[in-house]
């Protein structure tokens, strides 16, 4: 365990959000340590780009900083574009975001559960049979990262939609960060049926939408091919298993993290 790690997962392993105040309650309980030198603790995380503070409706929380490098799975590292090494002789794979609005700067779970998801489709599941000349969609892009991360792990191209204009503004700029022009199509548009057209799709989207779509999803995919969606609380889980699973979904893989819920659910051929 590194120096500061037992601190990180207060904040990791929390289900709300955590003011400055309670995470130096929560330092001096944990390390039994004086309010001094708990907020000395949280102090060098701060100085460290480890943490920051997120000013949020009148309120100051303390979140993991994306300032730096931040590991979310095996393979995927995100970026700040000021670090990004084209020279890196490492197997990480840098996903280099611009620090923006929109959602999928991974502080969110949803977001770090999808990469998880896809990291075990590229890298740990070969009974998938993904590879380089496959397609895939991502449904909701935000700041792009899911297509991003399909697309630096293998996939010859992705369709990346998205219908609001401060999110596609920002998608634009992180497409041209991870040099992936022309692999990926952002559509300012929603996502539409295309029969049987691809191999992977990502939707990171809550549950009354990713219900809506079981159709057009399962209709677009090859047999054998890949949904990965999250956006579910854990309490919904249940419901999206069964839908999708009615539908002709086998699910592969499933995981939680702070109330939300990702899967990864193959298409049975017909």
């Amino acid at each position: 365990m590194t120096r500061f790690e037992d601190v990180l997962d207060i904040l990791s392993q929390s289900d709300a959000r955590i003011c400055a105040r309670d995470l130096v309650k929560q330092i001096k309980t944990q390390r039994g340590v004086s309010s001094r030198s708990a907020k000395k603790i949280l102090q060098t995380l701060i100085d460290s780009q480890e943490l920051c503070y997120h000013y949020l409706y009148g309120t100051t929380y303390i979140e993991k900083s994306f300032l730096r490098p931040v590991r979310i799975s095996d393979h995927f590292i995100l970026t700040p574009p000021e670090f990004f090494n084209p020279e890196s002789d490492s197997d990480d794979i840098q996903i280099v975001l611009q620090q923006g609005i929109s959602f999928g700067s991974g502080q969110h779970s949803t977001t770090r559960l999808c990469l998880q998801a896809i990291d075990l489709c590229f890298f740990q599941s070969p009974d998938l049979q993904l590879d380089k000349a496959d397609s895939g969609v991502d449904i909701g892009t935000g700041s792009g990262v899911l297509a991003f991360a399909m697309c630096l792990a293998g996939l010859c191209k992705c369709q990346a939609h998205e219908i609001d204009p401060i999110s596609i503004n920002e998608a634009k700029k992180n497409i041209t960060h991870n040099r992936l022009e022309t692999q990926i199509h952002l559509l300012p548009t929603p996502f539409a049926e295309d029969k049987n057209k691809f191999s992977i799709i990502c939707a990171n989207l809550r549950w009354p939408t990713l219900k809506s779509l079981c159709d057009p999803v399962f209709n677009s995919l090859t047999d054998n091919g890949v949904a990965v969606l999250s956006g579910v609380r854990s309490w919904e889980k249940n419901d999206l298993i069964a839908l999708y699973s009615r539908k002709g979904f086998h699910l592969q893989w499933q995981k939680d993290e702070k109330n939300w819920s990702a899967f990864v659910l193959i298409k049975k051929p017909c």
